[in-house]
């Protein structure tokens, strides 16, 4: 048989003790704050992600934080993806060359002098066209007309693609098939 039970309260009748604030989650304030400086917007989107996570599954608070980082590093990541598809058609500097200018090929051109090896040469800026060939070639003739250029070396037209910036001009080029030093066009 059980003692008779206390009369009064007790600690079973008593209300829970209040709930203690919660700060907000601690991956959220992260993301927020390394998305203001662009640099660590790979940071910022993971630990919103996480902080996201984190968020649904234990119901902590942050989640307008973690939102926000993430809206804020995406605002980021389109300024920087705009500003590299401003700058790409300007990021050949063949089409910004001027005549004389001497050239090593690759991936994409790389300027060089002309007393080292180049293959290369700018001998003509024109406004793009269909007949830009045509007109390269009829330059080349004018250009040479005094000599007559080695076998190895061969006239060009490169032209901006269309979705370049319009103000681009195109280029006559002598490319030869080796490196070369020293200025083909006299």
């Amino acid at each position: 048989m059980l003692p008779p039970k206390p009369t009064g309260p007790s600690y079973e009748d008593a209300p829970p003790p209040p709930m203690q604030p919660r700060g907000a989650n601690g991956f959220a304030i992260a993301s927020l704050v390394l998305a203001i400086p662009a640099f660590s917007l790979p940071l910022s989107i993971a630990f919103g992600i996480i902080a996201l996570r984190q968020i649904r599954v234990f119901g902590s608070p942050g989640r307008g934080l973690a939102i926000a980082g993430l809206s804020i590093s995406g605002a980021w990541l389109a300024v920087l993806l705009i500003g590299l598809a401003v700058a790409s058609p300007s990021a050949d500097p063949l089409f910004q060359a001027s005549p004389g200018d001497c050239f090593r090929s690759g991936t994409k051109a790389s300027p060089v002098s002309c007393e080292d090896a180049h293959d290369i040469e700018v001998f003509r800026l024109a406004p793009g066209g269909d007949s830009l060939r045509s007109a390269c070639a009829a330059e080349a003739k004018e250009y040479f007309a005094s000599s007559v250029p080695p076998d190895y070396v061969h006239v060009s037209a490169r032209q901006p693609s269309t979705s370049d910036s319009p103000d681009q001009h195109a280029v006559c080029t002598l490319e030869t098939d080796f490196p070369t030093t020293g200025r083909v066009v006299h």
